[in-house]
This record gives C-alpha cells, sequence and structure tokens, in this order.
C-alpha cells in the first residue's frame, strides 16, 4: 500500500479493533466506582487508553477505538446504555482531535511535544465535554442556579479531572514504547506505512 492511501485496509481495522478491544479492558477492569449523587462515577484508566489509541493511530483510527471500546463498556451497563450514543460522540471527538494533533505534518505519533499537546487537548475537551453535560442535566433537572449546578456535579468534575491528568500521563509513558515496538513488527509497517 502506498503512503497516504484512503483505502481502510484489514490492518486498520485489526488495529482499531486491538486498540478498542484494550479501552474496554481498561475501562472495565481498572476503575473505582465513586459515590454520586444521582448517578455512577469512576476514576478508570480507560480514558489513557483512548489517548494512547490516538497517539498510536492517529486521527480516525483513533477515535475509532476510543469510541468503539467505551461504547462497548457503556453498553453493558444498564446505568451508562442509554447514553451510549453520547458516549461514542464524546470519545470519537477526544481521540479524533488527539491523533489529528500527534499525527499531524507527517509526525505520526512520533514527536514529543505534538504528542503532548495532542493529549492534553484530547484529554481535557473530552472532561469539558463531560461536565458541560452534566452541569446542564443538573439545570435542566431544576439546579436553582449555575452554582447550585456545580456544586451537585462535584463528584462527577473531580473524578473527569482526575481521569484526564492520569490519561494524560498514562498514554505519554506508553506511547513512545508501543511505538517502537509496533515498528519493528509487519502489522505496525503496515499500519504505520499508510497514516
Amino acid at each position: 500500500m502506498t503512503k497516504g492511501s484512503s483505502k481502510i485496509t484489514t490492518y486498520d481495522i485489526v488495529a482499531i479493533a486491538l486498540m478498542a478491544a484494550f479501552v474496554f479492558v481498561a475501562t472495565y477492569f481498572f476503575k473505582i466506582d465513586l459515590p454520586a449523587l444521582g448517578s455512577k462515577v469512576s476514576i478508570k484508566l480507560g480514558n489513557g487508553i483512548c489517548v494512547l489509541a490516538a497517539l498510536l493511530l492517529g486521527g480516525w483510527r483513533g477515535a475509532l477505538s476510543a469510541a468503539i471500546g467505551c461504547t462497548m463498556f457503556d453498553l453493558i451497563d444498564p446505568v451508562y446504555a442509554p447514553d451510549a450514543w453520547i458516549t461514542f460522540i464524546r470519545y470519537f471527538i477526544m481521540a479524533g482531535l488527539c491523533g489529528l494533533i500527534a499525527h499531524g505534518n507527517g509526525a505520526q505519533g512520533k514527536v514529543f511535544g505534538r504528542n503532548v499537546v495532542a493529549a492534553i487537548v484530547g484529554a481535557y475537551s473530552y472532561s469539558l465535554m463531560y461536565i458541560a453535560s452534566k452541569v446542564i442535566g443538573q439545570m435542566v433537572l431544576g439546579a436553582p442556579s449555575l452554582r447550585n449546578a456545580i456544586i451537585a456535579c462535584t463528584t462527577n468534575i473531580t473524578a473527569s479531572l482526575i481521569n484526564a491528568t492520569a490519561g494524560v500521563v498514562v498514554a505519554l509513558i506508553l506511547a513512545p514504547v508501543l511505538h517502537r515496538a509496533l515498528e519493528q513488527t509487519t502489522f505496525g509497517q503496515h499500519v504505520y506505512n499508510r497514516s
């Protein structure tokens, strides 16, 4: 396959599926549930693996990996299942932004400075979307003021910011190691030669 080809390959599908599985496993098994007013909140490793998927695979492949993995997690939990479609959109945007920045201008996720910016933009854009939806939800449910809505979402806000920060750190530590390892494989060469 020539560099820059827009054809979706079997390697793309396998890479997306593998990273989606890693996202699911990290979200399902590596989390701490917190008590929250009227909702379920977790501190989880999944956001870091979403950022990692974007750093390794780039824009659309990383975005699909993150969105599919997190949506699968939501679909098996009756509390989250009704909002699974929102999860798909949020994580697609998160990882898509991260991947576009990390892989822009031919960087292919190999430039540490770009990766730092990409990870921060991706992780905190998700937090912003998540926090905004929770605060707006409280306002719709009748919170008397924006301040009261924010106070009601304190656990959600704290967990989201912890997830974003931990996600950036985890992804930036793992990305260079996994990127080098993948490049040594035939599979990785096929994945990276088309970015």
